[in-house]
């Protein structure tokens, strides 16, 4: 084609950050960080704002914190405080969704993988020790940022982690995922392509200036085949099954109002600080899976999970399309969903009608996958209510 473009040298290996890309440690980070200056020294603080303090060597990340916060208190004496929390919770961090299915991926393709990070390596081994059968993979090509000179922004860690790579790979030929913006400088520096894994406590700003080369709003989103890799064969008509199923629970209030006036596909709505701490956790996106109104049918549904970004609306929310024509409102019903499998990323519609086009075929898709053995095997879980025995 004559479009110019020089195409992408292949890539032969993938180098991981650890915090926000392989485990949710930094949400658990933010949290400790804010009650900390809560209770110790009575201020606020807003993880948006210390977006640049993300991927920093943790002595390097307290010290800005102190000064832009004006604490009256020394590293060491700030460490003290927030060390022992620390310590206590990174084992109860999980994988980010999506975060063991690539590396599974990679490791039984042959390609060459390892991870690069700012934090300390005591801490690293507690935040690895819960998930040891897929980091187990990394096979101890993990560098920290007690072994090299410099933490991000500098390309250190990734130099050194391309160094212990087999086969005499270039840093040009490595892939680096990064949630922050100076882990993006620093893969960038390195000479590597840097992909940037879209935090939510990140401003865009922040990732425009870091100037990566690819941008995922969910490691289900990654693409090995457009890096020159092996592509993922683990699709199951059209959707990708989550890493563990979802379950939800709670009493249906009412929502936007947007669903039925608007888009003429209704949607029950659960209330969002109920499960706030599930959704977090999830990946933003459409996904499939199943319902159930008080004790009533286990019927196929099709759900959002995130911030809806055609509304613009600021906190993540559960938004169900159950797939059956209900005859009136069940607010106040008990609903509970499994969700099983993944269809596609938030996306931001120019029109409603192509939003309710992409809806639609959500649904269709839904339709289609759940009558697949693999999904359908969720429509008898045990967290859906069996009805009552008739007598």
């Amino acid at each position: 084609g004559g479009c110019g473009k020089m195409a992408m040298p292949r890539m032969r290996a993938v180098i991981f950050d650890l915090d926000g890309v392989l485990i949710d440690s930094e949400r658990l980070m933010h949290e400790v960080t804010g009650e900390i200056v809560r209770e110790h020294f009575g201020k606020a603080y807003e993880p948006e704002r210390f977006a640049a303090l993300l991927g920093r060597s943790p002595r390097d990340a307290v010290a800005e914190l102190i000064a832009a916060l004006e604490l009256p208190c020394s590293v060491d004496e700030y460490l003290a405080l927030s060390s022992p929390r620390l310590n206590e919770r990174w084992a109860s961090a999980a994988p980010i969704p999506g975060a063991a299915r690539l590396v599974r991926h990679l490791h039984a393709r042959g390609v060459p993988i390892a991870v690069a990070t700012s934090s300390e390596r005591p801490s690293v081994e507690r935040k690895m020790g819960a998930h040891s059968d897929w980091f187990g993979l990394f096979a101890g090509r993990v560098v920290t940022s007690t072994d090299v000179p410099a933490a991000k922004p500098a390309p250190d860690v990734f130099l050194r982690a391309c160094s212990l790579l087999p086969g005499a790979i270039e840093p040009s030929e490595c892939v680096v995922i990064e949630d922050s913006p100076n882990g993006i400088v620093a893969a960038r520096a390195a000479g590597m392509r840097a992909v940037a894994l879209i935090s939510d406590s990140v401003p865009v700003a922040a990732y425009d200036a870091a100037a990566p080369n690819e941008r995922l709003l969910s490691l289900y989103d990654a693409s090995p085949a457009t890096w020159g890799l092996p592509p993922f064969a683990d699709r199951v008509a059209r959707t990708v099954p989550c890493d563990a199923p979802l379950r939800l629970r709670g009493e249906v209030v009412r929502g936007f109002g947007r669903g039925s006036k608007e888009l003429g596909i209704p949607t029950a709505n659960l209330p969002a600080d109920a499960y706030a701490e599930l959704l977090c956790a999830a990946a933003c996106g459409i996904y499939h899976g199943w319902a159930q109104v008080d004790d009533g049918p286990v019927r196929k549904m099709v759900t959002s999970v995130g911030r809806n970004p055609f509304y613009g609306n600021k906190m993540r929310t559960v938004e169900p399309h159950i797939l059956h024509a209900f005859s009136d409102d069940f607010y106040g019903a008990t609903l509970r969903l499994v969700i099983v499998g993944w269809v596609r990323s938030e996306a931001n519609f120019e029109s409603l009608e192509a939003l309710i086009r992409a809806i639609r075929a959500d649904i269709e898709t839904a339709r289609v996958a759940l009558d697949e053995p693999v999904f359908a095997a969720a429509r008898s879980d045990a967290f859906f209510v069996q009805p009552a025995a008739s007598t």
